[in-house]
């Protein structure tokens, strides 16, 4: 991928984070979430929001990901939980009885008298498609080399292991969503006692794609499982063997000191970009003092940049107290 590919990518992908940013919040910050609780427990209550919460942070760190593979494929995962969302919102509606013309207005255009929210987040599809369109060689090289992985004679029991969790996963899976739409259909027709009608219709195919949907969702994350497998299944093997040196003669700090640190950093900054908005909108919006909005998302950015400064040092100060432990221990042998 040469440079100005590279850029034009990126370009896509913020201005699709921009453009959903809007729907992603402005119906979870109605009421007011600033305190902890009320934010979890919204976020963790709501499937909408985990749904669309899920879509915004791989856009986010799809833009900032160094690894192109990486970037790539989180787009992907973008892009299939936000079509996953809108399947589920059509469905919503559909429960609830909408004509055809005011659930399409509801999910891609705006709903009531509330702002654009949705036709903000249906324009987003377009760079975010064009955004895939331009890593499609990344995307083809991600699954290429992972195929490969597994076809290597060398790696015939990760292979086994592999399969056999999918198939697994994927039979399982399948039962309990199938299981889950007749029980639906069960429902609607004994609210309906009037016999088949194409509302029942809709509820099969609606609940048939998110089916399929979730089944690719689930593939993505066996993936995501397996690439991280390949990358890290050295340092494993390593620091499991480690732990089995009861003199402790080896550190392991400095082994796993950049993992836990990856961690943090991406906790830290995932927490940020989903609550800086969540704070702002709701501490500030419900008040319609709409001019402290940026002022808010500026000092949330500054706060988090220093509480991962202060975990970047506390990190450093720990591996340098190992590596000058190594060096003395390194001496005292000579």
């Amino acid at each position: 991928m040469n440079l100005i590919s590279n850029k034009l990518h990126r370009l896509y992908l913020a201005i699709a984070l921009l453009l959903v940013i809007p729907d992603t919040f402005y119906w979870y910050t109605l009421s007011d979430y600033s305190n902890p609780l009320d934010t979890f427990n919204a976020v963790s209550g709501s499937t909408g929001l985990t749904w669309l919460l899920i879509s915004y942070l791989a856009l986010f760190f799809a833009i900032f990901a160094q690894n192109l593979e990486m970037r790539a494929f989180l787009t992907v995962v973008a892009f299939v939980t936000r079509i996953f969302f809108l399947v589920w919102l059509t469905d919503i509606w559909r429960s609830n009885e909408v004509g055809v013309a005011q659930l399409l207005k509801n999910v891609f255009v705006k709903t009531g008298q509330a702002p654009y929210v949705e036709a903000f987040a249906t324009v987003a599809l377009i760079p975010l498609v064009l955004a895939i369109i331009v890593q499609k060689t990344r995307i083809a090289n991600l699954l290429t080399g992972l195929a490969n992985f597994l076809k290597a004679p060398a790696n015939k029991t990760h292979n086994i292991v592999f399969y056999t969790i999918s198939a697994v996963a994927y039979v399982g899976a399948t039962v309990v969503m199938i299981g889950s739409l007749l029980d639906n259909y069960d429902l609607a027709t004994a609210d309906q006692p009037g016999g088949f009608q194409q509302s029942l219709i809709w509820l099969i195919v609606l609940g048939v794609i998110q089916i399929a949907l979730k089944l690719l969702i689930l593939g993505l994350g066996l993936l995501a499982s397996l690439w991280a497998w390949i990358s890290w299944q050295a340092d494993i093997r390593t620091v499991l063997g480690h732990m089995k040196d009861f003199k402790l003669t080896e550190y392991l700090t400095r082994k796993v000191a950049s993992y836990l640190y990856t961690f943090y950093f991406i906790f830290i900054i995932g927490s940020a970009a989903v609550g800086i908005p969540i704070y702002a909108s709701t501490t500030y919006g419900i008040n319609q003092d709409y001019a402290a909005f940026p002022m808010v998302a500026l000092a949330g950015v500054a706060v988090t940049f220093l509480v991962v400064l202060a975990t970047r040092l506390i990190f450093e100060l720990a591996v340098a107290i190992i590596h000058i432990a190594e060096n003395t221990k390194s001496g005292l042998r000579r």
